[in-house]
């Protein structure tokens, strides 16, 4: 392959190279957000998770208060109920009892189930904080490791941007000029391999005679996507 040619294919994959190494870069914030959002999650079922358990706590409190205040009108109206001498003061009496019993019933029930979900909740209280512990260490391993990964791009990409400028001197005037012509609209996209008389860039079909021209170390362009073209077994 000449150096033309040669010059070409290095160029090719360098330019692919930079370019790939450019979208990496640029897609970094959007990982970050997607980590930090991640972390938020992770903080906000931690803090939910304490919440519950206060509320948990004050519902059981004035649960309790209610259940006392009921039990105490419960106890007056079994009072009262014994210096009733009109059966139907009585009954109405009787009334207000029951209820009072029903309602003592269901704050019981209530305070009996608020009690065993917040026994629930405080033996879970380990594993929430190592949950918790574990999305904040493994954010701040993702940040050492972005941090390392783009320092280690931008130094890829003085190293290819410097060899790409060396590479592309190689060039003669003539070629150069074209090229940069290509380049400045295609970009990355500006060349394609050659394979067994195929332009890999658009898989149009070239003449024999093209094909030996362009192995021979001819500059040459694709007919038909207009890339510059190098050859490949």
């Amino acid at each position: 392959m000449s150096s033309v040619t040669s010059a070409l294919r290095e160029c090719h994959r360098l330019r692919v190279h930079l370019r790939n190494l450019q979208a990496e870069i640029d897609r970094g914030p959007r990982v970050l957000r997607a980590h930090q959002d991640d972390l938020e999650a992770a903080r906000q079922t931690h803090k939910d998770h304490h919440d519950s358990i206060t509320k948990l706590k004050l519902k059981q409190r004035e649960d309790e208060g209610t259940l006392k205040q009921t039990e105490n009108r419960l106890t007056k109206l079994e009072d009262q109920l014994s210096g009733m001498g009109v059966q139907k003061e009585y009954d109405a009496k009787q009334s207000e009892i029951t209820q009072a019993k029903t309602k003592k019933g269901e704050l019981e029930d209530t305070i009996l189930s608020t009690i065993m979900e917040l026994e629930e909740k405080t033996g879970a209280i380990p594993t929430v904080e190592q949950v918790w512990a574990q999305a904040q260490a493994d954010f701040k391993q993702f940040q050492v490791d972005a941090a390392e990964r783009l320092e280690g791009m931008k130094a890829d990409q003085e190293v290819c941007t410097a060899d790409l400028a060396r590479t592309e001197a190689t060039l003669p005037p003539d070629v150069k000029k074209t090229y940069d012509n290509i380049v400045k609209t295609k970009g990355p996209e500006s060349f394609a391999a050659a394979k067994a008389r195929v332009c890999q860039g658009c898989r149009t079909t070239m003449t024999e005679a093209q094909f030996t021209a362009l192995r021979g170390g001819e500059f040459r362009t694709c007919n038909s996507c207009g890339r510059m073209q190098y050859p490949v077994e």
